[in-house]
């Protein structure tokens, strides 16, 4: 066979699969972002896998819940107009969640409030240190008290009850949980932690939320709100400030003040007549007694 000469081989580039999965993968979750409300950045490090699905199916009809590699997530967000602002807090193994009716605010306090107590892990650091309170238990006396005593607690027995008899710490804040404390507390019944969606930040309409700020004391601030509706009412009806508010307080002030300043003139008018004869009525009445008190003496 005689080759031709001059000719050349094309070369054909084949993309590998995994790539083209990844950048389809992009594509799709680009388009899941366009126009959404509120996208929210939720950190599941650690995070058990019941809790998250028990959260998804909560929201189901309110919120989609996205997860994927943070690659992808990251460009997808950077290559949208929405949730462009969390590429830099994408740090941890993370999950999106898509929203058009529900506000930031609306998705961290559901979060918040759907956080569970969760017992203790042998080897897990212990954030804060873990107390087990004086008290009567549930425990009968037997093998469950001197595991208990094993565990560092104070345990006795009382009553046919096993009693813990002072406060007993059971691991302090950065150290390592021990098998012989999570068994003492599984005993009890203690679940020291919680465990629920942590939400990092939220974008809403273009503007970002941190966790700092969506974390708010509701009804601290209601307290608040009502403090600061007193203060500018009373301050409208100091400086005489007109509002549909305090309208009725401050005719009802200016009545008051008319008639006073119309008693004390002399001025007669329909509105304060009454008040006037009750006045003179009152002046007589004292002075008679007065001209009574007299004539007494004086017999």
């Amino acid at each position: 066979m005689t080759k031709l000469k001059g000719s050349k081989r094309k070369s054909v580039h084949h993309e590998r699969p995994a790539l083209k999965a990844k950048k389809d993968e992009v594509a799709r979750l680009q388009k899941e972002l366009v126009g959404v409300k509120t996208v929210a950045l939720i950190d599941v490090r650690n995070l058990p896998d019941h809790i998250l699905q028990a959260s998804r199916k909560q929201l189901r009809e309110r919120a989609k819940f996205v997860m994927a590699k943070n690659t992808v997530l990251r460009r997808a967000l950077e290559n949208s107009k929405v949730g462009t602002q969390l590429v830099a807090k994408l740090d941890t193994p993370s999950v999106l969640v898509l929203s058009q009716d529900m506000s930031a605010y609306q998705l961290f306090s559901h979060f918040k409030k759907s956080r569970s107590a969760v017992g203790a892990k042998p080897g897990q650091i212990a954030p804060f240190d873990i107390v087990v309170r004086e008290g009567e238990t549930d425990l009968p006396p037997g093998p469950a008290l001197a595991g208990l005593k094993a565990a560092g607690l104070n345990a006795q027995t009382k009553a046919g009850k096993i009693v813990i008899a002072k406060d007993s710490v059971v691991a302090k804040s950065g150290t390592k949980i021990s098998d012989l404390a999570c068994k003492a507390l599984q005993q009890l019944g203690i679940k020291p932690f919680s465990a629920g969606l942590n939400m990092i930040a939220g974008v809403e309409d273009g503007v970002i939320y941190s966790a700092q700020v969506l974390d708010i004391d509701e009804a601290g601030l209601t307290i608040d709100l009502i403090a600061s509706s007193a203060d500018a009412y009373n301050m409208s009806i100091n400086v005489i400030y007109p509002t549909e508010t305090n309208r009725s307080s401050l005719l009802a002030s200016a009545l008051g003040q008319a008639r006073a300043l119309a008693e004390e003139s002399g001025a007669y008018s329909d509105a304060h007549m009454e008040s006037l004869l009750a006045r003179a009525i009152r002046m007589q009445t004292a002075l008679m007694g007065k001209v009574g008190n007299t004539e007494t003496k004086t017999a």
